[in-house]
């Protein structure tokens, strides 16, 4: 796991010292080693974590033989020894055991069309000073980032905003619709940023850059559900590949443990770990926060003990204040899921014993683990009532219910109001498939800004999906999105702030193709979720946590805005450094939440984080 940067110039000679500090801003990604190489049109920088091969002549970037082509890499390729076996069967020989050495020389056979031949996660980056371009790719799902900008004849990329914005020639200004974006879903999505011309390489994609410019081209999408068959061989399929898949990823010459939650996902990744054996147990890792509920450590405690697993508990107290500066520079725009505080501490916790975690993370968005996969499924029955009955009745006694800033998973009236959200929301326009912190007709009034809706991803990514069943098309939009854009930079972020490196089995793409083509009968029956997935943890995972409801990784933020973090957060809030937000309606918001009018917990975090962001990077 790395940090990669670089800038191409095909005009006149890219500056060495820019990338230099370019890298340097990566450090935290990659405190093992770092380098720069340069070309007459291309530097290229690189810091590394050293997990396999530690020997220096692994360190990047890394040239071809003949020094004419130079790639930097961010990331695991698991199938590397099969990929390298094959290579030397065709005469390619080797100096290190690195898979970096693999990519290079995959590269050299194949070009371009090595990237479906890779198991891995990865963003990468080669100079070929023979054919004077270059290629930047991300992996399927997007579990490692990449940042660019191309104006002109120059092309500067990076793993992180922040280390992209050490090049002065990177643009900054203010990205209207990545702002709306944000205030929408939390994060924004690729290929937008929040800066006008920075761009995120999208999951699944991959750039050419020459002469002739910059073009995007996609070389994976996931398969559409096909008809139901065979379950029970589904089942076994799935169960061998997921054992596969955790196998794989326990290959590392550094310590190695696993996130353990007490959900379902993660319970049953640390159970095929435990399966592949070893002279020691497996280590795992979780947080807790005592005497609320949003407190799962009981639950880690049950799985550790039924897979006797070395499991070590922190309990964690939150120093929001202290902590957003940082968490907000990691992120380098704003992002607004609130779940990062606990990712941040439980990352932190973990790499002072292991380098590399395995974790649980995409079995939710592949196999319907969110509740609101259940509400599309009831509000699509809750539609055919008569409209009167819902719009006299039935809607107006869920808006005059008091609000609370209880967990969702806790309260019955939050999961009306959200239910109810939601299906308004749809309504008005069925391709709007995530969930909205704020309706756009609520940015307009806050901001007096609108947006290019035909230009929102979300929207796109749900526009362009054939007509298949209302619930997979909002699973495979998420997969496209949500999971991309925000679980998954949330955990590298997070991750990568105290070099740690973090696996998902579930997100194998073996994993995720089966999981997409399959009928969402096999993954919902009833009010059961995951149903598939249960099916293989059966015996693996105590039954107690298999019948649990799910928790997300959560922190009560709404109740320290009326207690604990109340002074500071009405600052943050309401003595902002900028013009982008109404005052009269931010003081609305905040009042509101105080007399529990309203739950604006969301809402208002949105906005503390953007004020954050704007104070060190917006001006």
């Amino acid at each position: 796991m790395c940090g990669i940067c670089g800038v191409i110039d095909l005009e006149r000679e890219p500056p060495a010292r820019t990338v230099e500090a370019m890298t340097g801003a990566l450090k935290h990604r990659g405190p093992d080693a770092g380098g720069t190489c340069s070309f007459s049109r291309c530097v290229l920088g690189h810091r590394r974590l050293s997990i396999l091969d530690l020997s220096d002549a692994a360190n990047q970037p890394m040239l071809s033989p003949d020094g004419r082509i130079a790639l930097v890499f961010n990331g695991e390729i698991y199938n590397f020894r099969e990929l390298r076996r094959d290579l030397e069967s065709r005469g390619h020989t080797f100096r290190t055991r690195s898979d970096t050495e693999v990519l290079l020389e995959l590269y050299i056979d194949q070009q371009e069309s090595m990237l479906e031949m890779l198991n891995g996660m990865f963003s990468l980056a080669i100079w070929d000073e023979r054919q004077g371009r270059a290629l930047l790719a991300r992996d399927r799902v997007g579990k490692k980032p990449l940042y660019y900008y191309c104006e002109g004849g120059r092309l500067g990329f990076s793993s992180e905003l922040s280390s992209l914005l050490c090049d002065d020639d990177a643009p900054r200004s203010l990205s209207r619709q990545g702002f709306v974006e944000f205030l929408l879903y939390d994060f924004i999505p690729a290929p937008h940023t929040i800066f006008d011309g920075i761009c995120k390489l999208p999951a699944g994609h991959f750039a050419l850059f020459d002469r002739e410019g910059i073009r995007i081209r996609r070389y994976w999408k996931p398969p559409l559900p096909e008809p139901a068959d065979h379950y029970s061989r589904r089942r076994a399929e799935l169960g061998d590949i997921l054992s596969d898949a955790v196998g794989m990823r326990l290959v590392a010459d550094v310590p190695l443990g696993s996130f353990l939650s007490g959900g379902m996902d993660s319970t049953l990744v640390a159970s095929f770990m435990t399966g592949h054996g070893g002279a020691e147990r497996v280590k795992t890792f979780s947080i807790s926060f005592p005497g609320t509920s949003y407190d799962e450590s009981p639950w880690a405690r049950l799985a550790a003990a039924s897979l006797g697993t070395d499991h070590r508990e922190y309990a964690v107290e939150y120093d929001v204040q202290g902590l957003l500066p940082d968490l907000v520079r990691h992120f380098g725009e704003p992002f607004g899921d609130s779940s990062a505080i606990p990712t941040w501490h439980l990352c932190r916790e973990t790499r002072q014993h292991v380098t590399v975690a395995l974790s649980g993370d995409g079995g939710d968005e592949l196999f319907g683990g969110y509740e609101r996969y259940l509400a599309r499924r009831v509000q699509l029955v809750y539609d055919l009532l008569p409209r009167a009955l819902r719009e006299r009745l039935i809607e107006p006694f869920i808006d005059r219910l008091p609000a609370t800033t209880d967990y969702y998973g806790t309260s019955l009236t939050k999961k009306l109001k959200l239910f109810l959200s939601a299906a308004r929301r749809f309504r008005e326009n069925p391709d709007a498939v995530a969930p909205r912190t704020f309706s756009r007709g609520e940015v307009l009034r806050l901001t007096g800004l609108d947006y290019d809706a035909t230009a929102d991803p979300v929207l796109q990514t749900a526009r362009e999906l054939p007509d298949v069943n209302p619930v997979s098309r909002m699973m495979l939009a998420d997969l496209q999105t949500y999971l991309a854009e925000d679980i998954l930079t949330k955990v590298d972020r997070m991750s990568m702030a105290h070099a740690l490196e973090v696996r998902c089995p579930l997100l194998d793409h073996r994993v995720v193709e089966l999981a997409c083509s399959l009928p969402l009968s096999f993954k919902m029956r009833g009010q059961t979720s995951k149903r598939i997935l249960r099916d293989v943890a059966q015996g693996r995972v105590p039954r107690e946590i298999l019948a649990r409801s799910k928790y997300g990784f959560q922190v009560p933020i709404g109740e320290w805005f009326k207690g604990e973090l109340k002074q500071w957060a009405q600052g943050r809030l309401l003595e902002f450094n900028h013009t982008l937000f109404l005052r009269k309606v931010v003081e609305n918001l905040w009042q509101e939440h105080q007399r529990g009018k309203a739950d604006h917990t969301h809402r208002l975090w949105l906005l503390v984080v953007f004020n954050e962001w704007y104070d060190q990077f917006g001006h």
